[in-house]
């Protein structure tokens, strides 16, 4: 018995430590001998989510519950395995069911504040981590939860007051430091963001919400970036139906003056710059973050920031800027007219390529691809067969066509 104790209370310490792995081996000692030790499979769970191993941990957990429904610890941990997977009806049911068994711990309402947060339901939000800080006014995750909270309402000097709050109370947290950057940034404060992204990964080197907002904060020097940003912020704050209706009407709008310049021709300009407003918007979403990934790479902060796939997507970007460019130039030092077309074709395809290659996902693989993934290996794929027969003397056309065929269906499928 002493030994399963000891044996535990080693796990606990290893993954207080930030070592999933190591504590994984001592647990499995202690299941060895109690398959059925209850608190034993929540420790194994806590490892696989730590490890972000989320099926696994929720499925152990899960039987830790079976034995022992009645302890609320075991409900919070299911619960943020469901919220890292982005399952959040089912992580509102786990804590609910964690508050009815225990409603004096704030760490339960703080979890549920940020799950509203997730569902855009910012005065949901608001209240659970109030009602959290009423039990503890020092919780740390209430805190934080509320921060956002107000910051999303729009309640800007509440929220600034509640993040002063929460630094002042643990000035070293990495959590803490994180969410006031994601404020800041959400304000358009981007130099505020990034001093206090660089402090969360001071005190945690490989905290990755530190280090996604670093590379925002740092892109968003980038005026471009920073408007689109504002704007992903703020569509994302609308939720989803608003989302979907915001695209279709502005598409539509788009047609509708584009019809309406056309039937009255004292309007046609009004309806050029309409039309080319909303294209330089588009294009401009499409390849500024690969842009910003290359501005990235060559930062001496930024380039550490950014992952392996990140600093593909700005290499493979550039190559193909320069590759399309180079080929629609070469067209004008040959002289027959066909095969000059054909080259200039070939470029505009590898120029149109930049964009699918600056968002996929690095290393390519053959199995388990989302969709928009397919697209893009095909689009690569028809790019380079194409960019082969012209330099081969072959009329492209055939490839180019369905090139980009499949280009619009990918351009739709990112969209919505």
């Amino acid at each position: 018995m002493s030994d399963i104790t000891g044996f535990l209370e080693r796990a606990d310490l290893l993954l207080n430590q930030g070592r999933p792995k190591e504590a994984e081996t001592w647990v499995r000692k202690v299941l060895e001998s109690e398959p059925e030790n209850d608190y034993a499979l929540s420790v194994l769970g806590r490892c696989f989510l730590n490890s972000k191993r989320y099926d696994k941990g929720i499925e152990v957990i899960k039987q830790a519950i079976s034995l022992d429904p009645e302890i609320p610890h075991y409900y919070y941990l299911a619960a943020f395995g469901h919220y890292q997977k982005n399952e959040r009806p089912a992580a509102i049911a786990y804590l609910n069911k964690a508050i009815v068994l225990n409603p004096y711990y704030a760490e339960y309402f703080g979890l549920l504040a940020f799950v509203f947060i997730d569902e855009n339901d910012f005065k949901q939000a608001l209240s659970k981590s109030n009602e959290g800080l009423a039990i503890d006014a020092e919780n740390i995750t209430c805190l934080n939860a509320r921060s956002t909270a107000l910051n999303k309402l729009r309640m800007t000097d509440d929220a600034i007051a509640t993040m002063q709050d929460a630094l002042s109370m643990d000035p070293d947290n990495e959590f803490t430091h994180a969410t006031v950057g994601w404020n800041y940034l959400e304000k358009g404060r981007h130099k505020d963001a990034a001093n206090h992204f660089r402090e969360a990964l001071r005190i945690d080197p490989n905290y990755s919400n530190a280090k996604i907002g670093l590379k925002e904060a740092l892109k968003s020097k980038i005026a471009p970036y920073r408007w689109l940003l504002q704007y992903s912020f703020w569509m994302r704050n609308k939720g989803r139906q608003f989302r979907w209706a915001f695209i279709i009407i502005v598409i539509a709008a788009v047609q509708l003056m584009g019809y309406f310049s056309r039937q009255n021709p004292e309007y046609e300009n009004a309806g050029l710059v309409v039309a080319g407003i909303y294209f330089l918007f588009v294009a401009t979403s499409w390849i500024i973050n690969p842009l910003a990934n290359l501005f990235l790479l060559m930062h001496k902060e930024g380039k550490y920031a950014l992952t392996r796939s990140e600093k593909w997507n700005a290499m493979s970007f550039i190559v193909c800027v320069l590759i399309g460019a180079a080929a629609m130039s070469l067209s004008i030092f040959i002289e027959n007219k066909e095969l000059s077309g054909n080259y200039v074709a070939a470029g505009l395809v590898i120029l149109a390529l930049c964009i699918p290659v600056g968002h996929i996902h690095y290393p390519l693989k053959f199995k388990n691809n989302s969709f928009s993934q397919w697209i893009e290996i095909g689009l690569i794929a028809l790019a380079l067969l194409s960019l082969v027969i012209t330099i081969a003397g072959v009329s492209p056309m055939i490839a180019i066509v369905i090139y980009f065929i499949l280009f619009v269906v990918y351009t739709w499928s990112k969209a919505f």
